[in-house]
């Protein structure tokens, strides 16, 4: 199986792009992302994300937190004067076919956001089908505890028990309640998305046929803890064909989980 290495690019960005149709690239949805938020404007952050994209967090108790796009396409049209970023960046943390990772930062005056998103090449062009972030202090560094990468691994072995077993026990215990899978070019469909509770229908189903697969070839190619959030990249050999997995884990409570999840098969779909 051949070497991944992650694709890496950052980029300086000004408050004025603008979003359009159809979406180039990655960085063009985030750009248009900074765009909508800058300008608080709900009618490119349309542009910009999947309507069903949520938006995740902990609290400073770790009890995940989210928020839908429509509440977010509200409070944002709401919040009048509007207040731009005084900097923002992104860096892709890894692109493959119509999958990629992106790291983004917002400053403002008071505070930071720091985000990881799932973007994806959808019918409509590359749109944001998920975010995760954490709001730190202006000038707090968002660092990682010793122990996050072993913790990390450990769930992500979880989820892929989960799926050698189909236990859809020991899939819940490794995800959040609202984690979404969205499918890119799996099944003859470009793009589509699946709730956990999809999921763990289909492994019980299949559990309860008496199948496993225990022949399955994955990897960890990319794990990237910050403080509360983390970005991963796994890859599978399923039945000849090798497929991509990009997971956004949260640091709860009850430790790291699985909140966010997009799949699909890297060759047949993106540029």
């Amino acid at each position: 199986m051949r070497t991944l290495s992650a694709f890496v690019a950052t980029a300086s960005l000004s408050a004025t792009a603008a979003a359009a149709p159809g979406l180039a690239g990655p960085e063009d949805a985030v750009k248009a992302y900074f765009a909508g938020s800058d300008q608080c404007s709900s009618k490119l952050l349309r542009a910009a994300f999947d309507p069903d994209a949520h938006l995740q967090w902990v609290d400073d108790a770790g009890a995940p937190q989210t928020l839908s796009q429509l509440a977010w396409w509200t409070r944002t049209d709401a919040q009048k004067p509007c207040t731009p970023a005084i900097e923002r960046s992104l860096k892709v943390l890894d692109r493959e076919g119509p999958l990629a990772l992106v790291d983004a930062t917002s400053r403002y005056a008071t505070h930071r956001f720091h985000d990881l998103l799932l973007v994806a090449e959808t019918p409509e062009g590359w749109r944001i089908i998920d975010k995760i972030f954490d709001r730190l202090g202006p000038d707090e560094v968002p660092a990682s505890r010793p122990d996050d990468d072993a913790a990390i691994r450990k769930v992500v072995a979880d989820k892929i028990e989960a799926h050698a077993a189909y236990d859809p026990a020991l899939l819940a215990s490794s995800h959040l309640p609202e984690c979404d899978y969205s499918e890119l070019y799996v099944k003859g469909v470009a793009y589509a998305r699946d709730s956990l509770s999809a999921g763990a229908a289909d492994y019980a189903a299949k559990r309860d046929r008496g199948e496993t697969d225990r022949d399955s070839a994955w990897r960890v190619t990319l794990v990237a803890p910050s403080r509360r959030i983390a970005a991963v990249k796994t890859d599978v050999l399923y039945r000849g064909i090798r497929y991509v997995d990009h997971l956004l884990l949260l640091r709860t409570a009850s430790g790291w989980r699985i909140a966010a999840a997009a799949w699909g098969d890297p060759k047949r779909g993106g540029k």
